[in-house]
């Protein structure tokens, strides 16, 4: 629909939404064509830089935000006024989607990025009259559910250079989710990002990830993007049980870090 709440033109969405990742994977994934024009006249779409905040923990929750394209953090206030690091999210991905009438978190880029907001009033509106969008809102939940428990998984390794492998394997996850390989990976966050989502120093991040590049199990071809060259590896050290280390070569230990 248009602003004055005509249909809009299928080939006028489609321009608009095709190369979302909302659309591919997003919230209006597998909506039917009303639905995702009517979805569609409810948003607008905002480009922010890094750095920028969707907004900020204790804000009220009046609007839900679609990743685009970009990266985003989601950060949460310590008692003692450090923030820690509790989720990153990627193109497709939902933000702000709570049932607390304040966001319970920062949402902060980690990079240049184009988020869709709609205004949670109507979006719950719209789905209480939507079968289809009640149902993608509910997967949705299914899904940060799930990214939460592969944050917890990552945590549960023992040592740093499982808790980095495990790390690698959700970007694998995201990076396919979106219809990438899963081995060209892009990398956004800084390594003292990732040392504050996994609990490590950023001395330890930066010692893992030159121990996995002379293992050969990564490779960085540029600054902010990473390659997986040895999937298994990878996988075997995310699964160990904290007594297996940075590889001196595929497949094999050499010695642990500290983290």
């Amino acid at each position: 629909m248009d602003a004055s709440g005509l249909m809009m033109p299928r080939a006028a969405v489609t321009a608009a939404c095709g190369a979302c990742a909302g659309a591919s994977r997003g919230l209006c994934h597998g909506l039917e064509e009303a639905d995702q024009a009517a979805l569609f006249n409810a948003a607008s779409s905002l480009r922010l830089p890094a750095r920028s905040a969707v907004f900020r923990e204790g804000d009220r929750a009046n609007a839900v935000f679609t990743l685009k394209d970009g990266a985003a953090k989601l950060l949460r206030a310590l008692p003692d006024g450090r923030q820690q690091i509790i989720g990153f999210r990627f193109p497709g991905d939902l933000i702000g989607y709570t049932a607390r009438d304040r966001y319970p978190c920062d949402a902060e880029l980690v990079s240049d990025a184009t988020v869709c907001r709609v205004d949670r009033g109507r979006l719950e509106s719209m789905s209480r009259h939507c079968a289809g969008l009640s149902h993608r809102l509910l997967e949705l939940c299914a899904e940060d559910l799930a990214a939460a428990q592969d944050q917890l998984n990552a945590m549960a390794q023992k040592s740093a250079e499982g808790r980095v492998a495990a790390f690698l394997l959700m970007l694998r996850e995201a990076d396919r989710r979106n219809g990438g390989t899963g081995l060209d990976l892009s990398l956004p966050m800084t390594r003292a990002d990732i040392g504050d989502y996994l609990g490590l120093t950023i001395e330890s991040v930066s010692r893992v990830f030159a121990a996995l590049r002379r293992g050969g199990l990564v490779k960085e071809p540029q600054r902010g993007r990473l390659r997986l060259a040895d999937l298994p590896g990878l996988e075997a050290l995310a699964g160990s049980d904290g007594a297996a280390a940075p590889l001196s070569g595929p497949g094999r230990p050499a010695h642990r870090s500290a983290a």
